[in-house]
């Protein structure tokens, strides 16, 4: 099951951790962001949402 999921990803265990772990960090910093810019509008613009569209960019180009 645990080399399911790296075969089906196509990476490596390293491979795999760096980009999960760097995914994690970002999503939780997205995640704060947006709710900073809930309470003041005018702080982060967009930050959340450049940011997630970043890691669907890499997603998808890496699944090609």
């Amino acid at each position: 099951m645990f080399k399911q999921h790296l075969n089906e990803s196509g990476k490596t265990y390293s491979e795999h951790f760096i980009f999960a772990f760097t995914a994690g960090w970002l999503l939780i910093y997205a995640g704060i962001t947006s709710i900073i810019h809930s309470l003041i509008p005018s702080l982060f613009p967009f930050t959340s949402q450049k940011i997630v569209q970043r890691l669907l960019n890499k997603v998808k180009k890496d699944s090609l």
